[in-house]
């Protein structure tokens, strides 16, 4: 199969565990795609403005991203806003209340900033062993506390691209899953303790079909590698899903294929094999 397209997770399958670059052998392989007139699409449940630096080289094959998990279709060299499902604020009100009910906490995302509360912060620190990356690398940053989150969905023209629960404890699992199924947005997890919340249609599958309108490309023609739960609509809806051998085992049940980790240069191993036709 002559593949066109890939949508490609960066957190835990580009990119190393300093969630920052790729390997060499990753930028080549991704060189080689491109001169075969393939099609590389960054698929991530990261906003435009915390895009890592490895998608940001001027390299040939930067086009288009697939962001806030299907939320948002991009250019990525400009920014330019090619598709967008935004998070209304009603729905984010009734998944605000399942947050307070369940004493959760909960972020809103917009415009490249997280909005929090300042006991959502102090809740985050209880679990630093599990937030560290997030904690020091993302709210230091991208946080700003309000006095509550009703005078941020106040906003004229608000853009909610995710709301975002980053730990939930293992034993409301299960009742988390529940209230959201009942509510009217799409959830994934994105770790086996955070969940993030999109637009009912904003899914990373939603996202790939969109950037396969945008190219003029057949989703049959098209590959997705990834990692996490986030990943498996967009593994299914590819013509060929690789799941990462790191991903959980309800992932590598969604996809075609496994592949090593992405510690072990697992996407690029990836290609190789099902784009570039090496063995």
């Amino acid at each position: 199969m002559e593949i066109s397209l890939l949508a490609m997770d960066l957190d835990g399958t580009a990119l190393l565990d300093d969630h920052k670059t790729f390997t060499p052998r990753l930028y080549d392989a991704l060189a080689a795609a491109a001169q075969k007139g393939v099609a590389i699409v960054p698929t991530t449940g990261r906003q435009y403005a915390m895009l890592p630096p490895a998608v940001r080289t001027g390299a040939d094959w930067e086009d288009l991203c697939v962001l806030c998990n299907g939320g948002e279709v991009r250019r990525l060299r400009t920014g330019g806003l090619l598709e967008a499902h935004y998070i209304g604020a009603d729905a984010a009100r009734q998944v605000i209340e399942i947050t307070a009910r369940l004493g959760l906490s909960v972020e809103l995302s917009a415009g490249g900033l997280l909005y929090l509360t300042q006991e959502s912060w102090d809740m985050q620190r209880e679990h630093e062993d599990c937030l560290r990356f997030h904690l020091s690398n993302i709210l230091t940053v991208r946080g700003r506390t309000v006095s509550s989150l009703e005078e941020v969905l106040r906003q004229p023209g608000l853009a909610l691209d995710k709301v975002n629960l980053p730990y939930i404890p293992e034993a409301l699992r299960a009742e988390v899953e529940a209230l959201l199924k009942n509510a009217p947005v799409s959830f994934a997890w994105s770790s086996p303790h955070s969940v993030e919340i999109t637009h009912s249609q904003a899914t990373k599958a939603n996202g790939m079909l969109a950037a396969c309108r945008i190219l003029g490309v057949d989703p049959a023609r098209t590959m997705a590698i990834g990692d996490s739960g986030n990943d498996i609509p967009m593994l299914r809806a590819a013509a060929l899903g690789v799941a990462m051998g790191s991903a959980p085992q309800e992932v590598k049940d969604a996809a075609d294929a496994v592949t090593a980790s992405n510690m072990e240069d697992g996407a690029a191993m990836a290609i190789e094999r099902y784009i570039l036709g090496m063995q």
